[in-house]
């Protein structure tokens, strides 16, 4: 089977998603292409959006939320959005791609290319099956206005939603947000400790603001030290993600302490989740669900507003993980209840009774069995 999975590089939850799911295809013997549909236009379009995405969720958040609102408020008019018609244009960009290459399916992790998709079916171009991934506990603004053959939703428990936005409900796969492999699989603590070089009585705290250090990572560290000092046993590692900017600040503030360590990009973050004994982490849809896949304590600390609210709602509501509003009031109480062990343990049930780890499983094995 070839299968085409489409991105758009906004933020690195989608692509890991799409990513996710090519993986495991690749894994069950198929061809898989991985594209960020703005390169088939052109290089510079594709960094000037992912760029213009990261400055506003790192530097100004706050209108990140104003932005997200205004396209609550569109999408109560009985009109096609801006963003459907922006992204009904690459559809030529789109047909020229199908007619050099075959594909049995197309699975669209964001929702611009799944947009695309929708313009070229109205337009009654020939198109395989088209799957779109959900990647936020919610509905989110223009979603709606996609129309693949199928719909992949982060929950069974938001299948109601979807639908008062107009999805079919015989459409919906509510599988869940594609997560690699490692992540959702059982791996001894103890040897990945010894891994990653962590003594085995040590308390790890884990905090990352996801793959463009969003966040206000700074505050937290500086709430945490007094909880580091208290006990030698304590570590701290800090994943910066894309945003060197973060590093470099960070390195300069945590100079000699020896409890705290820094990490700029890795791919260690599966072996890091499972190593850990408490996940402290911006509220995003991709990297929530690999926390709770991995069974990991999780606290949610500064959202970006919009969709990481919902997320954040969605996870503290179920038990999933704690929400923090007030870092210097409320992040040490958070830590220090999940330092209870039978906390941790209703947490990580929570998150096994809320959420399929192998929702990855799932929605390939449904490809096969409809696209092979």
């Amino acid at each position: 089977m070839e299968v085409l999975v489409l991105s758009c590089g906004m933020g690195g939850g989608h692509d890991a998603a799409g990513q996710a799911v090519a993986e495991e295809l690749r894994r069950r013997g198929h061809s898989v292409t991985f594209l960020n549909a703005f390169d088939l236009k052109d290089r510079k379009t594709s960094s000037f959006i992912n760029n213009a995405y990261i400055g506003i969720a790192q530097r100004v958040p706050r209108l990140f939320g104003m932005i997200y609102s205004l396209g609550n408020a569109y999408r109560r008019l009985p009109v096609q959005s801006p963003v459907y018609w922006a992204n009904g244009k690459m559809s030529g960009y789109l047909e020229q791609l199908f007619s050099e290459h075959h594909f049995d399916a197309i699975v669209a992790s964001h929702t611009f290319p799944a947009l695309t998709l929708t313009k070229m079916k109205r337009q009654g171009i020939p198109l395989p099956k088209t799957f779109f991934v959900a990647t936020d506990y919610t509905c989110t603004p223009f979603e709606e206005e996609s129309d693949c053959d199928y719909t992949v939703i982060p929950s069974p428990e938001l299948t109601e939603e979807f639908c008062s936005y107009g999805f079919h409900r015989d459409r919906l796969l509510p599988f869940g947000i594609p997560v690699r492999r490692e992540f959702a699989q059982d791996t001894p603590r103890e040897q990945v400790r010894r891994k990653l070089g962590w003594a085995g009585d040590s308390f790890v705290m884990l905090l990352s603001g996801g793959s463009i250090g969003a966040g206000q990572i700074s505050t937290a560290i500086r709430v945490l030290r007094p909880f580091l000092s208290g006990d030698s046993r304590r570590r701290l590692v800090v994943v910066c993600g894309n945003n060197r900017k973060l590093y470099e600040k960070l390195s300069g503030e945590c100079a000699g302490c020896g409890q705290i360590t820094l990490m700029e990009q890795t791919k260690q973050m599966a072996d890091l989740m499972h190593g850990c004994d408490v996940f402290l982490s911006k509220p995003g849809g991709l990297s929530s669900t690999e926390a709770a896949a991995a069974g990991v304590p999780l606290i949610h600390i500064s959202p970006i507003p919009g969709c990481e609210s919902h997320n954040c709602r969605f996870f503290a509501e179920r038990g999933m993980s704690i929400a923090v509003k007030n870092l210097k009031q409320d992040l040490i109480p958070a830590v220090e209840a999940l330092q209870d062990p039978s906390a941790a343990a209703r947490m990580r049930q929570a998150q096994r009774a809320a959420l399929d780890r192998f929702s990855t499983d799932r929605l390939c094995s449904f490809l096969e069995q409809t696209s092979g």
